[in-house]
C-alpha cells in the first residue's frame, strides 16, 4: 500500500512539474514574438518619419494600447506631428505625461476601441505613462 501512495504522490508532483513548465515556455514565446513585433512596429514608424511619415502627410503616428503594453513602447517623431493612441485590448487605460518638454496631458480613462490624439511641438523626449496600471510606460522622442 505505502508504493502505492509513493507512486501516486510521485505522479502527481511530476504532472505539477510538467505543467509548470510549459507554461514558462509558451509565455517566452509569446513575449519573444510580441519584442519582434514592437520593434517592428518601432522601425516602421522610424522609416516614416524619416521619409516625412507623419507630418507631410498629415496623418498620426499610431501607438496601440494592448493588454498593459504601449505598443510601440518608444516612437519618435518630427515637431509638429500627432501620436494617436488607440485602445485595442479589453482593460481600460490612460496616457498621462510623467515627465519632458511642452505642456501636460492626460487623456482621460480610455476604454476599449477608445482613442486619444496629441500634438507634440517641443523637442525632446516625453515620458508617459497608464495610471491604472504601474509599470506601463512610454516614451516620445521629438526631433
Amino acid at each position: 500500500m505505502k508504493h502505492l501512495l509513493a507512486a501516486i504522490c510521485a505522479c502527481l508532483v511530476l504532472g505539477l512539474v510538467a505543467v509548470g513548465c510549459g507554461g514558462d515556455d509558451d509565455s517566452s514565446n509569446n513575449d519573444s514574438a510580441s519584442s519582434d513585433t514592437a520593434t517592428e512596429q518601432t522601425s516602421a514608424t522610424t522609416e516614416k518619419q524619416a521619409s516625412g511619415g507623419g507630418a507631410a502627410t498629415g496623418k498620426p503616428v499610431a501607438v496601440e494600447i494592448v493588454d498593459i503594453d504601449f505598443d510601440p513602447q518608444a516612437a519618435t517623431v518630427k515637431k509638429g506631428v500627432t501620436v494617436k493612441w488607440t485602445n485595442t485590448g479589453k482593460l481600460p487605460h490612460t496616457v498621462t505625461k510623467e515627465d519632458g518638454p511642452g505642456p501636460d496631458f492626460d487623456s482621460g480613462t480610455l476604454q476599449p476601441g477608445d482613442t486619444y490624439e496629441e500634438t507634440f511641438t517641443t523637442p525632446g523626449e516625453i515620458a508617459y505613462h497608464c495610471t491604472i496600471h504601474s509599470g506601463q510606460d512610454g516614451s516620445i522622442t521629438v526631433q
